[in-house]
């Protein structure tokens, strides 16, 4: 069954990477901010302005609060949206984000789109307005992983770049599971190859193994492949990603089929604290839509 990009895993990965995320998208807005001062996501902020009509709809939107080095602009706004299918209304709907943003804050507002999904042709980076002479148009950033070169994104070094061949990977490899196991094979060798920090290696991997599903089959043989010939058996331990699972299912991390269903349990449980759509947790963890109720009325 082919899984979309779940939406949690990018409002994750742009989280634990946000510099290199920012960088990678921005590197003009990158020099100008003082990390220093730190930065504050607020999503809280966000769902209090979005629309009501949009509650329940797949989105993975961010709005991070940033501090430049220029101390006549104190603080600005980078708001960030990941949309993974087509909408008609979507240059509408970043419109009323932005001005709902500034007019909460006040403060200097840029924003961008990525597109994940697999339709051509589909990019939109502008609102426009015009009606008996009162005209408006609202342009903003618009970045699509189709058009993407792979051999352009192995060229840099920067580890979002990464993240961004992933989610490349997973469209060419849409429906071909050999195809995205040696995808899947090949990233991972580039994260241990480049070097990066273990935990932004980590956090790379969980991204990728959640976007690269593969049959528990391949999955397995991916395991044991990185074992043997690769390395990296700690970032298998990671109890949210698709190996540790499938392996977890076939009791080949465990051992114990009597732990199988408390283990899935446990991961629903911290799938439901990460707010996880319920669909999403069935699909990973195979269990019931009562079992899951369940966990989340006890909790």
């Amino acid at each position: 069954m082919e899984r979309e990009m779940p939406d949690l895993l990018w409002k994750e990965i742009i989280e634990d990477l946000f510099e290199d995320f920012l960088n990678f998208f921005m590197p003009k807005l990158y020099q100008q901010v003082d990390f220093s001062q730190g930065y504050e996501f607020l999503d809280n902020e966000l769902a209090n302005i979005m629309d009501k009509t949009l509650e329940g709809k797949k989105m993975a939107d961010r709005l991070v609060k940033v501090y430049l080095k220029d101390g006549r602009e104190n603080w600005i706004l980078v708001h960030l949206e990941v949309q993974g299918y087509y909408e008609v209304e979507f240059s509408s709907r970043m419109f009323k984000y932005f001005y709902r943003i500034y007019d909460k804050y006040n403060k200097k507002i840029v924003a961008l789109a990525i597109f994940t999904e697999d339709r051509e042709n589909y990019k939109p980076n502008s609102f426009d307005y015009d009606f008996h002479g009162t005209k408006l148009n609202y342009e903003y950033n618009s970045y699509k992983i189709l058009e993407q070169r792979e051999e352009e994104l192995l060229k840099l070094n920067n580890p979002f770049a990464m993240v961004i061949l992933a989610g490349l990977y997973t469209l060419k490899s849409k429906g071909q599971d050999e195809l995205r196991y040696n995808f899947k094979k090949k990233l991972f060798r580039l994260l241990i190859d480049r070097g990066y920090s273990r935990r932004k290696i980590y956090n790379i991997f969980e991204f990728l193994d959640g976007i690269l599903f593969l049959p528990n089959d391949l999955e397995l043989k991916f395991r044991d492949d990185i074992n043997n010939n690769i390395g990296g058996d700690e970032v298998m331990s990671k109890e949210l990603t698709n190996l540790y699972q499938v392996g977890k299912s076939e009791g080949k991390l465990e051992g114990k089929s009597e732990g199988k269903l408390e283990g899935k349990l446990e991961v629903a449980k911290k799938l439901l604290e990460k707010k996880m759509d319920i669909d999403d947790i069935i699909e990973v963890t195979e269990l019931s839509k009562e079992q899951i109720k369940l966990i989340k009325e006890r909790n």
